[in-house]
């Protein structure tokens, strides 16, 4: 069980080394920097807590960051304090219990080699304390400067494990004792994509989403090898899942699509796109292929609104325009930026995408070309039904 500090506040993610190996832009500025890395918090508990006053501390640097007065996290709710946004940046956004703070530091925190991270709780006399990179656990009350000589640790601390460069260690899911170092870090964004755990073809063979990087090639149908332009990523805590059935997966069943598609389990966002290939499709649309959200694909045997027990993570993929992927094996969209789907998404990120794009964006949003003709509302789920009324598979490739 992880270590609690005020009866459900648990240090869940640190994000290490944002600039090694890999890039991780926190704040969206277009630089992964140093500055750019961050530690996490979450509320595991039922109730909201007031996290007002809690410190964070350093061996090296003492007292870095004081949570504000009035800063109430709510069940569920994560507490992000990045190192220092940096020029043309700004803080991440999430959901609407989720906060961001900036310590305003200019230069790096936290030791790559190995560090201890402690969150100090002033009131109670109490702190929690975890380990990375095979740091041994340290003794604040002997050996940092100013920290209070009469606190207690709660729990034995903890030991996070070893971190890869540009990826974040994270518990998964939040809470749990159980840690991944090899995904990519999650501070919040809309929810109109694929989810943690999905592999998906790549010219080295089939790689989950959480170790793609901007950059990284894809198969496409369309295109062949192509590189990712940018991937986020956002995390639905288990109690945000169970308020807003909304945010609830659809699963598409291995088999479920036909052709022996998926090859695995597929799990996705209500409103990602799959292909449909088959007669029943160019019937109704006059074009054999075209792209349906999942969730109006129900009817069709072997995809349901997935039960989630806990929290779950969604991805977006964005490439150089509109293109067919391969998600375990089955064809699916990348991400549309349409007129919805850019008005989901937070300003920060629209940011980003503006410097990643540079003069070409304004024409990549004016004119978005869907690979695939859309297929949506009651006629989509009239074509699912057919398929299922006629025992017709919906790709036939």
């Amino acid at each position: 069980m992880a270590d609690l500090l005020l009866g459900g506040i648990v240090i869940n993610e640190v994000l290490v080394d944002p600039n090694g190996a890999n890039n991780f832009d926190t704040d969206g500025n277009g630089t992964a920097a140093a500055t750019d890395e961050d530690i996490e918090l979450v509320n595991t508990s039922n109730v909201a807590i007031d996290i007002s006053g809690l410190q964070m501390w350093d061996q090296g640097v003492g007292n870095w960051f004081t949570f504000p007065a009035g800063t109430i996290l709510q069940p569920g709710g994560h507490a992000m304090v990045m190192s220092g946004v940096q020029a043309g940046g700004s803080l991440p956004t999430g959901g609407p219990d989720d906060l961001f703070f900036d310590a305003g530091r200019g230069s790096a925190l936290i030791n790559n080699g190995g560090d201890n991270i402690v969150v100090y709780d002033p009131a109670n006399d109490e702190y929690i304390q975890a380990t990375f990179n095979g740091d041994p656990l340290d003794d604040p009350t002997a050996t940092y400067s100013g920290f209070s000589a009469t606190a207690t640790r709660v729990g034995l601390g903890e030991d996070f494990g070893n971190d890869n460069d540009g990826f974040s260690i994270q518990r998964a899911p939040d809470g749990s004792s159980i840690f991944d170092n090899n995904s990519t870090p999650t501070p919040g964004t809309t929810n109109i994509c694929f989810t943690q755990g999905t592999s998906f073809e790549t010219p080295d063979g089939p790689r989950r989403i959480e170790q793609l990087r901007p950059g990284d090639l894809l198969i496409t149908k369309d295109n062949g090898r192509q590189p990712i332009r940018w991937i986020w990523a956002r995390h639905c805590p288990a109690e945000k899942m169970r308020d807003t059935p909304a945010l609830a997966p659809v699963r598409i069943a291995k088999g479920a699509l036909g052709s022996g598609l998926p090859d695995r389990d597929l799990v996705v966002s209500r409103h990602h796109r799959l292909m449909i290939c088959s007669k029943i499709a160019k019937r109704m649309y006059g074009k054999p292929e075209v792209l349906a959200p999942a969730k109006d694909l129900t009817v069709i045997e072997g995809i349901d609104i997935a039960t989630v027990t806990g929290g779950i993570t969604y991805y977006h993929i964005l490439m150089g325009s509109h293109e067919i992927l391969f998600a375990e094996g089955a064809p699916a969209e990348s991400l549309y930026l349409g007129t919805q789907t850019l008005h989901a998404i937070e300003p920060a990120a629209r940011a980003e995408l503006r410097l990643i794009f540079g003069a070409g964006w304004d024409r990549f949003i004016e004119q978005p070309q869907s690979a695939r003709p859309f297929a949506s509302g009651q006629k989509a789920r009239n074509m699912a039904a057919r398929h299922r009324k006629n025992n017709q598979p919906a790709l036939t490739l």
